[in-house]
């Protein structure tokens, strides 16, 4: 009662019997003896590290350890006297044996095999012991443990371990031998996270020499660059899951070689393409999901698909892929191009579920708009039938987001009256069902179908909304001049320029001289419709015709403008203008010139003869 009354009112070195005794017992037997005990403990487990025996008496040392570990002794002596004691000590014996373990001559992959699993033999042998004497209550085996797997070599003998690695990684025919030295590879960190580098490096450097070898193909091609580095991919990621046994460190090196191999790539830029992976990889996307020879088949489409993904999960620059793609998709839509729709949104939807709904909206929304519109087309079809008894077959409508197309904005043009009174109903027809909402005629993009009846044979041709705008204004004059052509549609000369060679090219159109402000055009009589030419040397020789129809053309509106000029300067002009188009050869334009003073329309200054002066 009294002891009782002397704890209650706070009085300091009273104790109960039994907590006297264990604070006497902790005083006078343990602190004092506590150094020489751990020191007899540290040096029988440095011994046995040594001999590799196993009789060592871990029975004594977990008892000793255990002794301190007494709940009650725990409160009596210092909280860090086991880590300064102990722990530490412990910890930093094993460490200075390893490091100052010499490594073997090592001959052979054999030798180096057998030595490592050794290596890893000794380490469990090690963390067995000493899981039966340390205390579970500290987080002394959990460091050990990584101690021994972290560090179970010094410095130079893991340089040197490595060095044999990397000549293994190297020989790609030989991979049989790292796989027999990754089982005790996987139990050692530090050696497996080295051999992870080699593997980082070694799938960089050999992409990097299988795409040097086909450069030429890829200058030619570049949509072969896609093919290459899929099948890269696919070479290199089955000898990973080979070779490791798909041990996910091995898995994540490979990704990132890769990803450094596709988004880094210095052989593009050595080899001057221009494009980078994210618009090849738009253009590889838009040749596969386009009618056509290359557009992917029912049965291609699954694998084709995944090849998509796995260059798409590399890409870093996923904004500018994006954009390519959007503009892709947008003539693919608008042209009717594209070979399926559920194609479509399937790539679309895999490009959600990697980046989420924002990434994809405005494609969701342009697919939504033309399942919208063929709905609507029917409508007013219909719509017409009913209410003026007429059926318009022959039209169609896209009504388009304006804030998902990406659109320039249309010219002020003056439509035809054949194109504004339907366009006019369907206005009228279309706010009648939407109310606040604007329409806007993008004539740039539409394109239409004109009978020919002036020839014996009808024709057929399709054209762009500018064409079909021009070739109808012969209906009432069979001669037009530029400037009236320029006057009737509104359209902007420099766009005229570049729509008319390619009439007068296809014969429907004809003028004699080279195109100016002032070129008389006439519709040819006796025109026939060219057989359609899809060889590329066709396209070319199309092109380089229509080409030299628009340098004339520039020179002679720019002598036109200026009548007087330098010959340096002249030439400098004409490519000034056409730079946004095409880059014009200075051979060409110097043909040109010459072939315009012997037409007259130029003439050489008597006195300069590097000065021209406009005749016609």
């Amino acid at each position: 009662v009294w002891l009782q009354r002397q704890l209650d009112s706070g009085r300091r070195g009273i104790y109960k019997i039994d907590v006297l005794a264990q604070r006497l017992w902790t005083e006078i037997v343990l602190k004092p003896h506590f150094q020489k005990l751990i020191q007899v403990c540290l040096t029988s487990i440095n011994i046995n590290r040594q001999s590799r025996l196993s009789s060592l008496d871990t029975k004594s040392i977990k008892f000793i350890l255990d002794l301190y570990f007494d709940e009650n002794s725990i409160d009596m002596m210092d909280d860090d006297i086991y880590m300064d004691s102990f722990e530490e000590k412990f910890l930093d014996t094993a460490e200075d044996f390893y490091c100052r373990k010499k490594l073997p001559v090592i001959e052979s992959n054999d030798k180096l095999l057998k030595y490592l699993k050794m290596t890893v033999q000794n380490i469990d042998f090690e963390i067995n012991q000493a899981r039966a004497y340390l205390p579970e209550e500290k987080p002394t085996l959990r460091i050990f443990t990584d101690l021994l797997k972290k560090k179970p070599f010094s410095n130079n003998s893991l340089n040197i371990i490595v060095g044999k690695l990397q000549l293994l990684v190297s020989d790609e025919n030989n991979y049989q031998e790292l796989t027999a030295l990754f089982e005790p590879i996987r139990e050692l960190i530090k050696l497996k996270n080295e051999l992870s580098k080699l593997i980082e490096t070694h799938v960089y450097e050999k992409a990097i020499n299988i795409i040097e070898s086909i450069s030429d193909d890829l200058i030619n091609n570049p949509l072969s660059y896609i093919q290459t580095i899929l099948n890269i991919h696919g070479k290199y990621l089955k000898l990973m899951q080979e070779t490791f046994v798909g041990d996910q460190s091995f898995v994540v090196a490979f990704d990132k070689g890769y990803a450094k191999f596709i988004n880094q790539n210095p052989v593009l830029k050595r080899i001057s393409i221009t494009m980078t992976l994210a618009e090849i990889l738009a253009r590889y996307c838009d040749t596969s999901l386009r009618k056509g020879n290359k557009a992917v088949k029912n049965d291609e489409w699954n694998e084709k698909l995944d090849n998509i993904l796995i260059i798409f999960s590399y890409l870093n620059d996923k904004d500018v892929f994006m954009k390519f793609y959007q503009k892709m998709l947008r003539k693919r839509l608008i042209d009717q191009l594209s070979v399926s729709e559920s194609y479509e949104e399937t790539l679309i939807s895999e490009f959600k579920k990697k980046c989420g709904y924002e990434y994809t909206s405005k494609l969701e929304q342009m697919i939504r708009d033309i399942r919208l519109s063929e709905d609507l087309t029917k409508q007013y079809r219909t719509h017409q039938k009913n209410t003026h008894g007429n059926e318009i077959n022959f039209f169609s409508v896209m009504v388009l987001s304006s804030n998902c197309w990406l659109f320039s904005q249309p010219s002020d043009i003056i439509l035809p009256i054949e194109f504004k009174t339907i366009y006019d109903n369907f206005t009228t027809f279309y706010l009648s069902k939407h109310t606040g909402r604007k329409l806007t005629l993008l004539h740039q993009y539409s394109k239409g179908e004109l009978q020919i009846n002036f020839t014996t044979k009808k024709h057929r041709v399709q054209v762009s909304t500018y064409q079909m705008m021009i070739l109808l204004l012969f209906n009432q004059e069979l001669i037009l001049t530029f400037e009236q052509i320029q006057d009737k549609t509104q359209i902007c000369s420099e766009l005229l320029f570049e729509i008319l060679p390619s009439l007068l090219k296809s014969k429907l159109l004809i003028s004699n001289d080279p195109l100016t402000l002032n070129s008389r055009i006439k519709l040819a009589e006796n025109f026939i419709r060219p057989n359609e030419q899809k060889d590329q040397s066709y396209l070319m020789k199309t092109t380089i015709d229509e080409r030299q129809m628009i340098i004339q053309a520039t020179l002679v509106r720019i002598m036109k403008k200026e009548r007087t000029l330098k010959h340096s300067l002249l030439i400098q002009q004409v490519i000034q203008q056409l730079t946004s188009n095409f880059k014009p050869d200075i051979s060409l334009i110097k043909k040109y010139i010459e072939i315009l003073i012997e037409k007259e329309y130029f003439r050489r200054d008597s006195k300069d003869k590097d000065t021209l002066h406009y005749l016609a």
